[in-house]
């Protein structure tokens, strides 16, 4: 996982910075890695970011797969990982959203794990999604 941790780092460095296209190569080189070595949690991350950054780019059907490969992968990691599972979900919704496709049971999966874990912004955003609080 080490090689992989790195690579995320680097990737995650990069982005920050604006540089894109060096970034998608590290986070795609972290995601053959922890497929080729079966390290599902680096794999989860590597496509959770991957998502983000596709969503962004207007690669939505891209970004829709490998949001929802990132829940389901860290829905089988445990407790421990549920809020990267709510931000998997999140990321799904808002791929599901600008895809003009419905997203109220991923929105819903998301503001549940957020409420548990505290986390208000999550929470507020998904209740804001749901149309249950105003903009």
């Amino acid at each position: 996982m080490r090689d992989i941790d790195w690579l995320l780092t680097d990737a995650h460095a990069l982005r920050e910075r604006g540089e894109l296209d060096p970034a998608r190569a590290l986070y795609d080189e972290a995601l053959e890695k922890a497929r080729a070595t079966g390290e599902t949690e680096g794999l989860a991350k590597a496509l959770r970011h991957v998502s983000d950054m596709d969503r962004e780019a207007g690669r939505l059907e891209a970004a829709l797969a490998a949001a929802e490969e990132a829940a389901t992968l860290y829905g089988g990691l445990g407790r421990e990982h549920r809020l990267d599972l709510a931000n998997a979900l999140r990321l799904t919704a808002l791929a599901l959203e600008a895809l003009g496709r419905p997203a109220l049971q991923p929105w819903r999966e998301a503001g549940d794990l957020y409420a548990e874990l505290d986390i208000a912004a999550g929470l507020a955003e998904a209740e804001r999604h749901l149309g249950l609080v105003g903009d």
